[in-house]
């Protein structure tokens, strides 16, 4: 196994660069749930860094809730915690709730198209059966690991011109507003626990009947028009929402 050497300078820097490569082993699946990490010794010359550096950087992550000290015992990866946390009640893109856990946004574009508005959209979105919406099929990555399926349904009539992959970028929010003139302002939302089909298992690399969470939403312009519905599939174990509540 080729492990990545950090300079054994004691920094922040440093301890967030040990931190996201023992989460990234975590992530895609080198530690395991339930796996008790390596000694501090084994770990430390494993990463070629001192073991205080280690210790902070393993502090944080418990504090995250990736990693359990049991005294005596060892550090153990826990079960099921999300790699994306975010509050739900400020609207914003998937891209800037993975910026924001220091991922890097990815955006895999599956289809782009247009289609005949279905009666239960057109009802939603104030539109004529039939009439001429945009589809957008995406699965957004976070570093590489696949973390939501989402699909954007968009009335032809607010479209300035046809959206094409080319140069499509990781926000629907930028690109409505940048090149159509649609400026999103606020969102009606519903948030389902439903589990995944096989289609939905195999976008997200999961197994078929695995909890997800499913963000329907509606999204309005300035101008109060109903621009676009969206529906966003999150697997549970790795993407969780907070949302607050004050009276």
């Amino acid at each position: 196994m080729n492990e990545i050497s950090f300079s054994s300078l004691r920094n922040p820097s440093l301890i967030e660069r040990i931190r996201k490569s023992l989460l990234d082993r975590i992530i895609d699946g080198r530690f395991t749930p339930g796996e008790r990490l390596p000694s501090e010794p084994e770990l430390a010359g494993m990463l070629g860094v001192s073991r205080n550096s280690l210790r902070e950087a393993i502090t944080l992550l418990e504090n995250e809730g990736f990693l359990s000290r049991r005294k005596g015992v060892g550090t153990f990866i826990t079960h099921s915690t999300p790699i994306i946390k975010g509050g739900i009640e400020r609207l914003k893109g998937i891209a800037d709730f993975i910026k924001e856990r220091g991922y890097i946004p990815g955006n895999i574009i599956e289809k782009i198209e247009n289609e005949k508005c279905d009666e239960a959209i057109a009802i939603m979105l104030g539109l004529e059966p039939g009439e001429l919406f945009t589809v957008i099929e995406t699965v957004k990555t976070a570093s590489g690991k696949r973390v939501a399926s989402c699909n954007d349904f968009i009335p032809c009539r607010y479209l300035q011109k046809p959206l094409e992959k080319a140069g499509f970028k990781d926000s629907i929010f930028e690109i409505l507003k940048m090149d159509h003139g649609i400026n999103i302002t606020f969102a009606e939302c519903d948030l389902i626990a439903t589990i995944s089909d096989d289609s939905l298992a195999s976008k997200l690399s999961m197994k078929t009947g695995s909890p997800v969470l499913l963000l329907e939403q509606i999204h309005y312009s300035d101008k109060g028009e109903k621009v676009l519905f969206s529906r966003s599939f999150f697997p549970s174990d790795k993407f969780t929402f907070k949302l607050i509540r004050k009276r």
